[in-house]
C-alpha cells in the first residue's frame, strides 16, 4: 500500500485499467471530471471520492473499489467517480504524496468555503455540483456512497435510512479504525448507535446535499468518513471528569480565537480573489456561529473521554486551518513579488500563531496505516450493497 494519495491524474488512469473513461462534466477550471462503469447487475451504484479535496483517502478506495467489483459486481453496476472536485485537489496535492505528517499536511491544506463545496451546492451550484447531479438523475443510483475522511478521531457513518441490521454490520467491521463513539458533526442528526447517525434532514442544515437530492429516486445513501490520524482517547467511553457545559465552553473560546487573528492586509495584496481569500473569509464567520451553537446546546451531565477529546481536537483543527489558510494567502503574495512591510509583518505574526497553536496539541496523532483506512471505506461499500 502506498504511503500517500494519488492526485487527480493518477487516479483517472488507475479507474481506467478496468473500463473506459467517460466525462460528465468539467470543473471551473476546465479540469475533466471522468466516470467508470463496471457490472452488468440490475441495481444501480454509485460512488464518488473527494467531495472535500482535503480527504484524499477515497483516492485510493475506489481504485480497490473498481478492482473488486470487475471481479464480483454484487448484483450491481458500478459507477464510479474519481474525483469530484479536480480544482479543489490541485491545491492540495503538495502533501498527497506523503509522507502523513501533521506539519506537512497543514501547510498544504485546502479546504472550499460551504458555498463552494460540491457535495453541499445542490441541485446547480456549481459545475462540479451540475456533474454530479446529471450522474445522479442518469443513473437513478439504488446505492450511493460519498468517500470522506477527518484528520483525528474514529470511524463514522451517516446513513440516509436505517435498514434493519446495517447500522450493526457497519459499525462491527473488523477494520483495524478505532469506532468512533461521540456526537455527530453535523446539527440534527440522529444516533442509530455509536458510530452510525442517520443524514440530517435538508430542514437541519444549510444547503442542499447529493444525499437530499438523490433520495427523490429512492436512493440508499452512505456517507463514510474514516480519520488520517488516531488517539486512543478518541475511542474512550470512560468518564473526563469535567461537565459538557464546561468542555464545549472551553472549545468554543479556543474557535472564538479565529475572530481574534490578526487582520490580513488586503488592501496591499496584489491578489485580490482567490480560492484561498474565499476560504479564509468565510472562516472567520463560521467559527463565530459555531462556537455560539456549541455554548447554545451543550446539555446537562459528564462529558466522557471521547466527547472532551472530539471537541477539543474540533477547536484545534478549526483554528490551525484558519491559520495555516492565512499563511498560504501571504507566501502568495510573497511569491508573486509583494513584499510590503505589511505583508511581511502579517506574515511572520501568523507563523508564530501557527507555531504557538500547533505546540498546543494534544493528540498523539498516530498517522494510521492507509490499507485499514481503504479496508473500512470498501468492506462499508460492499456491506451496504449486500444489504
Amino acid at each position: 500500500m502506498s504511503v500517500g494519495f494519488p492526485g487527480p491524474d493518477d487516479v483517472s488512469a488507475g479507474l481506467a485499467k478496468y473500463s473506459e473513461l467517460r466525462e460528465v462534466g468539467t470543473s471551473r477550471l476546465g479540469e475533466p471530471i471522468t466516470m467508470i462503469s463496471i457490472g452488468d447487475g440490475p441495481r444501480n451504484a454509485l460512488v464518488f471520492a473527494g467531495p472535500h479535496p482535503n480527504e484524499p483517502i477515497g483516492f485510493l478506495t475506489v481504485l480497490a473499489l473498481a478492482e473488486t467489483v470487475s471481479e464480483n459486481d454484487l448484483g450491481h453496476t458500478w459507477h464510479i467517480i474519481g474525483c469530484v472536485d479536480p480544482d479543489g485537489a490541485r491545491l492540495n496535492e503538495s502533501w498527497y504524496a506523503g509522507p502523513l505528517d501533521r506539519r506537512r499536511y497543514l501547510h498544504g491544506f485546502y479546504r472550499p468555503p460551504f458555498d463552494e463545496q460540491v457535495e453541499w451546492t445542490f441541485p446547480d451550484g456549481l459545475p462540479e455540483t451540475r456533474a454530479l447531479r446529471k450522474v445522479i438523475d442518469e443513473v437513478r443510483p439504488d446505492l450511493m456512497c460519498s468517500l470522506h475522511n477527518a484528520e483525528l478521531g474514529g470511524v463514522f457513518y451517516y446513513v440516509s435510512e436505517d435498514r434493519p441490521g446495517l447500522a450493526d454490520a457497519l459499525a462491527t467491521l473488523p477494520t483495524g479504525v478505532p469506532l468512533h463513539v461521540g456526537e455527530a458533526e453535523m446539527p440534527g442528526t440522529q444516533q442509530i448507535r455509536p458510530g452510525v447517525f442517520l443524514f440530517p434532514s435538508q430542514e437541519s442544515v444549510p444547503g442542499m446535499s447529493s444525499v437530499h437530492y438523490a433520495s427523490q429516486y429512492g436512493t440508499f445513501s452512505l456517507v463514510i468518513e474514516v480519520p488520517m490520524w488516531s488517539d486512543e482517547r478518541s475511542a474512550d467511553t470512560a468518564s473526563s471528569g469535567e461537565q459538557r457545559v464546561d468542555v464545549l465552553a472551553t472549545a468554543a473560546d479556543m474557535i472564538e480565537d479565529i475572530d481574534r487573528m490578526p487582520d490580513l492586509p488586503i488592501a496591499d495584496f496584489v491578489v485580490q480573489d482567490s480560492p484561498f481569500l474565499r476560504s479564509y473569509a468565510a472562516l472567520r464567520p463560521r467559527a463565530v456561529h459555531i462556537a455560539s451553537a456549541m455554548r447554545t446546546h451543550a446539555t446537562e451531565g459528564e462529558a466522557t473521554t471521547a466527547e472532551r477529546f472530539g471537541f477539543h481536537e474540533t477547536a484545534h483543527m478549526l483554528r490551525l486551518r484558519a491559520c495555516t489558510t492565512a499563511l498560504r494567502i501571504l507566501d502568495g503574495e510573497l511569491g508573486v513579488g509583494n513584499h510590503r512591510a505589511t505583508i511581511r509583518r502579517a506574515r511572520q505574526a501568523y507563523a508564530e500563531l501557527f507555531e504557538t497553536w500547533l505546540a498546543e496539541e494534544s493528540a498523539v496523532a498516530q498517522p494510521i496505516p492507509l490499507d485499514r483506512l481503504v479496508g473500512t471505506q470498501l468492506g462499508a461499500i460492499l456491506t451496504a450493497a449486500r444489504s
